[in-house]
């Protein structure tokens, strides 16, 4: 009998391998296809990546454009706000309306005469608060007074550039009238001011004659005198009422652009930055903390095809060009005269794109062997076609164009919707975590982080969150040399929209603090504003006091917020008498009631919120005020800081360990010793 089953496998062996000879002929076909739609994906792929590394350091330059532009503002500013008095009056008046602060009065206190400086900051000030203020600008006139006042008041935007720009180094105000503020602060004995300080880039390029329509301007790169390597300047002329004063300065290291261009993950080229002065800026080979002098642009190009290399960079812009063995591209940086270049030799892309051609040759051979092998109804209807479909899906539903489920067996309609549910659920949870992201960063930037550390006063604070956001928040500002502003509060509810009240009560109260007569009026006023057009109904819990340094004496006004604590020097526990206010945001038009207080020397006072009185323990019992006056009494002789650390800790081990259900905030000020 003939064997059919032998005869009829000899056959499907013989068009399977003659199936396999055409797959590798197509293959062999198909493979230059292949290069060429790799090498055009890698190239396209690069570019893009400029692309975004352009737009990412286009942010980090413009960091330091706006950062000038806020301290010329300032500066500006605070010249209309404080116009000068008429030269006719200014014997007679100016002393009387406008006398020197005590910084201006310190910066005489320099030894030498017609020399000033201020390398012994009066308290409330010190040297990490103020910038040093130095050199020779002859008598002291209404007209410098004026200006010397006006340099001081830029000592608060130098501290938040140097906070917030990593690359800063210093910042500082030159003037015309031979000057400088340089923050940080540095001693007049390591640097004082120079009359070759005005013939610098920084200062020359923003005068009238060179840069009538008053632009922001950048100098080349150099080494710094003081040891912090290769930076650059960028610079701003300040004026007042059109004259020319001085010029607002930033200098900023390059090592944040070194490390930039460290970043670039790719298997291919090389990034670097250069400027408009044809010098190199940045690379991760050639430019290295510590290098004695800047190199030029050439140098990052290599020797053999350094001429049309550098010749094509306007060429290549925004597109990346084979030149001479090379693939470059150009991206130009719109808030520095900067160049973003990228150089990839050639070999290193053709290699690639072969290496993937042959894969994917490879992988096609695979893949139609495989169909041969499965090439039944079936199979593809029921099993590969809703694979291939599912992987289509998921694709989509990753670049957000799915729209609906594709008609696929029954079977498979779980899978697309376990799919379509996960990628909904990603896309909540990324949203609601931007949003908490975004409330976390403001509300953190927005309480002060530092606490004045003096001899007659003591504070530090504590602001633990229930959830990633909260509503509580404290603040402290320094009226006058000797009021201190005190201000803790609790706004309604939880999350972002107790974050954003909370950010418009704190801001309101700063800017009312200022000119209100009295904690009282200071309420009112922002009890007010809060009112208005409140169509989610959210108010504030809020305590305000005024603490006079020299006497002990605090003034205060309540609204609906617990009553703080005042802790005696031998252990005595008392709540500060209540004034009888309500939340603010509530009613409109509320009048505020005030009261004042005699702070003996040695005595805390404890602001806190609610969050501490009302934590609980897994049994649901609070801690309550009786325990919290209780530990009060036994940290008498504590230190502020570790006061609160001591009543946090005690908090949290009452709870042991049962969720928090509150915000926990608390601001400690000991009033140490009165001034005669």
């Amino acid at each position: 009998m003939t064997d059919l089953s032998a005869a009829l496998f000899a056959r499907y062996r013989r068009i399977v391998r003659g199936t396999f000879v055409g797959v590798l002929l197509v293959a062999c076909a198909l493979i230059y296809l292949q290069y060429i739609r790799t090498l055009r994906a890698e190239t396209r792929s690069l570019s893009d990546r400029m692309g975004e590394q352009s737009i990412a350091l286009d942010a980090i330059m413009k960091n330091g454009v706006d950062a000038v532009n806020a301290m010329r503002l300032h500066a500006e500013t605070w010249y209309r706000l404080h116009p000068q008095t008429p030269p006719a009056l200014q014997p007679v008046l100016q002393p009387a309306l406008h006398p020197p602060s005590p910084l201006v009065r310190a910066l005489q206190r320099c030894g030498a005469p017609g020399r000033i400086c201020l390398d012994d900051p009066p308290l409330p000030w010190s040297t990490r608060d103020v910038g040093n203020l130095t050199g020779v600008p002859g008598a002291l006139t209404p007209e410098l007074v004026t200006e010397l006042e006006m340099a001081l008041s830029l000592n608060d935007p130098f501290r938040t550039i140097i906070a917030n720009l990593p690359a800063a180094a210093w910042v500082y105000y030159t003037s015309a009238r031979r000057f400088i503020n340089i923050y940080p602060w540095t001693p007049s004995s390591t640097f004082f001011y120079a009359d070759t300080l005005k013939q610098k880039d920084f200062f020359l390029d923003v005068e009238p004659t060179r840069n009538p329509a008053r632009r922001i301007v950048w100098t080349p790169a150099y080494i710094d005198e003081a040891g912090k390597g290769m930076m650059v300047t960028t610079s701003a002329g300040v004026f007042d009422h059109g004259q020319f004063r001085g010029a607002v300065s930033l200098d900023l290291t390059l090592t944040q652009l070194n490390r930039f261009v460290d970043n670039w993950h790719t298997d291919f080229g090389t990034l670097f930055i250069i400027n408009d002065r044809h010098q190199l800026i940045a690379h991760p080979t050639l430019v290295r903390a510590g290098a004695s002098t800047v190199q030029p642009a050439d140098a990052a190009f290599p020797a053999a095809a350094r001429v049309p290399l550098v010749a094509a960079l306007d060429a290549v812009r925004n597109h990346l060009t084979l030149v001479h063995g090379y693939y470059i591209e150009t991206r130009r940086i719109a808030s520095a005269p900067f160049t973003l270049v990228l150089l990839v030799p050639q070999r290193d892309i053709v290699v690639s794109s072969l290496q993937s051609g042959v894969l994917a040759a490879l992988l096609l051979v695979v893949g139609l062997t495989t169909m041969l092998a499965a090439a039944n109804r079936f199979t593809h209807h029921d099993a590969v076609q809703p694979a291939q479909m599912l992987v289509r899906y998921i694709q989509d539903e990753s670049n957000g164009a799915a729209k609906t489920i594709p008609a696929v067996p029954a079977a498979w309609q779980p899978w697309f919707r376990t799919i379509q549910h996960v990628f909904n659920a990603h896309a909540r949870l990324v949203s609601i975590q931007q949003e908490l992201d975004v409330a976390r960063r403001m509300q953190q930037s927005i309480v002060p982080k530092r606490f004045p550390t003096r001899d007659d006063l003591q504070m530090f604070a504590h602001m633990i969150p229930a959830t990633e956001v909260g509503g509580d928040f404290y603040d402290y500002f320094w009226l006058t040399d000797t009021q201190l502003g005190v201000v803790i509060a609790d706004v309604s509810g939880k999350g972002v929209p107790a974050a954003l009240f909370m950010a418009v009560a704190r801001t309101l109260l700063r800017a009312i603090a200022p000119a209100a007569t009295g904690p009282a009026e200071c309420l009112a006023l922002a009890n007010d504003l809060l009112s208005q057009d409140n169509d989610a109904t959210m108010f504030v819990t809020l305590f305000y006091g005024v603490l006079d340094t020299r006497t002990g004496m605090l003034t205060y006004a309540n609204g609906g917020h617990p009553a703080p604590y005042l802790l005696a020097a031998d252990g005595t526990v008392a709540t500060v008498p209540g004034t009888g206010g309500i939340a603010l945001g509530v009613i409109d038009g509320l009048a505020y009631a005030a009261r004042a207080v005699q702070l003996a020397p040695g005595t805390t006072l404890l602001l806190y919120t609610d969050g501490v009185t009302e934590a609980f323990d897994p049994q649901g019992d609070a801690f309550g005020d009786a325990r919290l006056a209780a530990l009060l009494a036994n940290l008498a002789g504590c230190g502020v800081e570790t006061l609160l650390d001591r009543l946090v800790d005690g908090v949290h081990a009452f709870a042991d360990g049962a969720p928090q259900s509150d915000d926990i905030t608390c601001l400690g000020v000991r009033f140490a010793t009165a001034t005669p």
